[in-house]
């Protein structure tokens, strides 16, 4: 597993880690339990546990997992955290058939798309995955518009916003007015663009509006630069 980590604090209850070609959240709770969005790859989890370690914490602290979609860039380590930590694992309905392995491993959509690079990386996807052997999970919990997991003393709201997958959700923190969007949106270094994957650009853009129309003061996205509301261009 990776050792290297870095992260950053975003607000008082919640970090950014950084871990290479994924970032992943962690929320921490009034009463110093924690959620995670997210889980990187396989090879990740170390990494993770690091940084909570870092800030004062330890995986035993971390009481719930939150998965965007069921990308294995976002559920590859899932199975270790959860074993390690004993959290709930969550995700919207439309995903769980890919993350316990009932249907195989939901691969990345380059539908629309005019690079050519961007289409040969996805034919390529079938093939990398398939030796990757990912743990699958089987989640406890499901995810669904405007409702959060009870019992977290966390003020905020599920969005459903697909379009990258069927299955995306999105995590809106109403006392700081930060959006986590996963896949949702892509941050480059001066604006919030479209990912290079998705399964439908029509259902993208009205999810885009969605979270848009909450004026958040920040947006926070999976790979990239985070941004605020103004730099969305799409």
């Amino acid at each position: 597993m990776a050792s290297k980590v870095s992260g950053i604090k975003i607000n008082e209850s919640l970090h950014e880690i950084n871990l290479g070609r994924v970032k992943v959240f962690l929320i921490k709770t009034p009463d110093n339990r924690l959620i995670l969005v997210d889980t990187g790859m396989q090879s990740t989890p170390s990494a993770i546990v690091k940084y909570i370690n870092s800030i004062g914490n330890s995986i035993t602290d971390l009481k719930l997992i939150i998965l965007t979609h069921a990308h294995i860039d976002h559920f590859g380590g899932a199975y270790y955290l959860q074993k390690l930590s004993g959290a709930h694992l969550a995700i919207n309905e439309n995903g769980m058939k890919y993350v316990n392995g009932e249907a195989g491993l939901l691969l990345p959509v380059a539908r629309g798309s005019k690079s050519l690079s961007t289409k040969i990386m996805a034919l390529a996807f079938p093939f990398i995955l398939k030796f990757s052997k990912p743990h699958f999970v089987k989640p406890d919990m499901t995810l669904k518009e405007g409702i959060f997991p009870k019992d977290f003393g966390v003020k905020a709201r599920i969005l459903e916003t697909p379009g990258h997958t069927k299955d995306s959700i999105s995590i809106y923190l109403e006392d700081s007015k930060v959006v986590i969007v996963g896949d949702l949106l892509f941050g480059s270094p001066s604006k919030l663009v479209s990912p290079k994957f998705f399964e439908d650009y029509i259902a993208l853009i009205n999810s885009v509006k969605k979270v848009r129309d909450l004026s958040p003061d920040l947006i926070c996205v999976s790979h990239g630069k985070d941004h605020n509301a103004s730099d969305i261009s799409i």
